[in-house]
């Protein structure tokens, strides 16, 4: 690729509506460009990466005898039916075709995938096997605005394993895993490993691939003590309040003015925040049910999906709270009619306060149990900073992080839905065991960027480079070094060495900027030197620059590649 000739553009500032890193160095160095928010466009040079990434995955994936489809990412809504409905919620998108058909963008292709499996599964002889494709999906996410982390439509590999048994699902479960460690070790990721909710499809364990990084779209607990790692989401939060019973007293209404949060309400009865219960009114399937919370404790969503099996949950408006006799702010679960779930916490709670369904007031006093009954109690708490260790009771630390790719034993549960079945050696039907692999390729993609950054620019890894070496032409009226550089280039492009060559009129400094900011790991640059048969050479990794006699700076470029490799 010769600059000239090429769709190349870079950006002096970065852009400020960015919030990751990633995102602004990659439409700084022109590798995408923004078309909308959560929506972008691959250039060249950014889709050279992409490939790059791909390639390496697709490699992989058929070294553990997986094999490639590609299957259509508009179908038919009846092709999910209610379930898919069910997960997704309102991230689907919907097409209405002129015949007033209903079609759907796929957010997952899992449906697909079993649907493809049953014209071949009939007996336990046809398995086991594994498929994967890489191709495009489509969310409309709540909050697209992580760059390449969460795109409305995003490119991602994912591969499904079918077995006759739970022995064998265990197997291609295992060789996938290591099958996904190589995959980020030679992208050059370095992946944390946590467990994750299997709940999310329906499965038995699952296990995803987190990029540690101070501003990443998940949220990873990590035990200060003990390996303990898992998304904060799936983090059971045991219990280590102890029931106080040396003070009981009798309920009691008091006057709380314009007091509404936890904090308000604290500080205007000067009690800790511990000893108020917080309520919350919600909508499953347009059903109301009260939540109950400790103090300033979170409500942990899809541990409260998991427990009343559903994703259709809303918030009432204030509006609607005051048409069933409460107020926002002030709600709370004495003589509710309502089914009442509470967080484990509560349930050791005494002199506890809660709202009164009344402005302005709340009572104190109150006692789970002898005050107002709970339907049932379930750990409802987001894993928070007084939370401990599930593992040891040690504390943790909350830190930030970029799922690249998720595992999941699925067992029966979608080829029960679905009947994908086969009959065993003893003449009996079974279901088929699956497996479930996802990677996201632009999140791979903009975790490396995440990963390997310095003020100058991106500092991409070889193996996923748009270009393994750049020969920057210091004077580019200067024949000799012309002439010279191109004979390099061609050089090495025949040996298979991807190279770039600037032969822009821009100023050295410039070129060399622009290079530094693209990430190119190798720098060749002919210059004034070549008068003595030299050339100069530096690696996007190091400051320093050697000058390499140009009867050796092929060599030393292929030791480069080899020893990196």
């Amino acid at each position: 690729m010769n600059l000239v000739n090429s769709f190349f553009i870079t950006r002096k500032e970065k852009p400020k509506e960015e919030k990751l890193v990633s995102a602004s160095l990659l439409i700084q160095s022109g590798m995408i460009i923004k078309n909308d928010v959560g929506i972008y466009t691959y250039t060249p040079m950014g889709l050279k990466v992409l490939n790059n990434i791909s390639n390496i995955i697709r490699n992989e994936m058929n070294n553990n005898y997986a094999q490639e489809v590609l299957m259509p990412s508009l179908v038919s809504s009846e092709t999910f039916g209610m379930n898919k409905n069910n997960i997704f919620d309102t991230e689907m998108y919907r097409v209405i075709d002129r015949n007033n058909k209903d079609l759907v963008l796929c957010p997952s292709h899992a449906e697909l995938f079993v649907n493809l499996a049953k014209n071949k599964v009939k007996s336990y002889k046809d398995l086991h096997f594994t498929l994967f494709q890489i191709s495009n999906k489509y969310r409309d996410e709540l909050h697209p605005e992580f760059g390449l982390i969460r795109k409305k439509e995003f490119y991602m590999a994912d591969a499904y394993s079918f077995d006759s048994n739970e022995s064998g699902l265990d197997i291609s479960y295992d060789k996938m895993f290591q099958t996904f460690n190589k995959i980020f070790d030679k992208l050059g990721i370095n992946a944390t490993v946590v467990d994750a909710n299997a709940d999310e499809e329906n499965g038995l364990s699952s296990e995803e691939f987190q990029v540690i990084t101070p501003y990443g779209d998940n949220e990873v607990v990590r035990c200060t003590n003990c390996t303990y790692t898992a998304n904060r989401e799936t983090v059971v939060c045991k219990n280590i309040t102890k029931l106080d019973t040396e003070r009981v007293s009798k309920m009691k209404l008091v006057k709380t003015p314009n007091s509404k949060t936890v904090k308000e309400v604290s500080d205007y009865l000067k009690i800790h925040t511990d000893k108020i219960i917080k309520s919350l009114i919600i909508k499953v399937d347009d059903i109301y049910k009260m939540i109950l919370l400790r103090g300033e404790s979170q409500l942990n969503i899809y541990k409260l999906r998991k427990l009343v099996g559903s994703k259709r949950i809303e918030i009432p408006s204030e509006d609607e709270l005051e048409k069933i006799g409460t107020y926002a702010g002030y709600i709370g679960p004495i003589d509710t009619t309502m089914e009442v779930l509470a967080d484990s916490e509560v349930k050791y709670m005494i002199d506890g306060v809660c709202g009164a369904n009344k402005k302005d007031y709340h009572y104190i006093n109150v006692i789970p149990g002898r005050d107002f009954r709970v339907n049932k109690y379930y750990d409802l708490k987001l894993f928070d900073d007084n939370s401990v260790c599930p593992r040891c009771k040690n504390k943790c630390e909350i830190i930030k992080g970029i799922e690249i790719g998720q595992i999941f034993k699925l067992g029966n549960k979608y080829s029960q839905e679905y009947g994908l079945k086969y009959t065993d050696e003893a003449n009996y039907v079974n279901y088929v065991q699956m497996g479930s692999y996802n990677i996201g390729i632009d999140r791979c993609l903009g975790a490396i960027v995440e990963q390997n950054y310095d003020e100058k620019g991106i500092i991409w890894p070889l193996s996923v480079a748009p270009f393994k070496v750049c020969i920057v032409i210091a004077n580019v009226n200067d024949q000799f070094s012309f002439r010279y550089a191109y004979k390099l280039y061609d050089k090495l492009n025949s040996m298979g060495i991807e190279t770039l060559i600037d032969d822009r009129k821009e100023t050295i400094g410039t070129k060399f900027a622009d290079m530094d900011l693209i990430g190119i790991p190798i720098r060749i640059t002919v210059g004034y030197k070549l008068k003595d048969n030299e050339v100069e050479l530096k690696l996007r990794t190091e400051e320093e620059t050697r000058f390499i006699s140009t009867s050796n700076i092929i060599n030393e470029v292929v030791d480069i590649i080899e020893y990196n490799n």
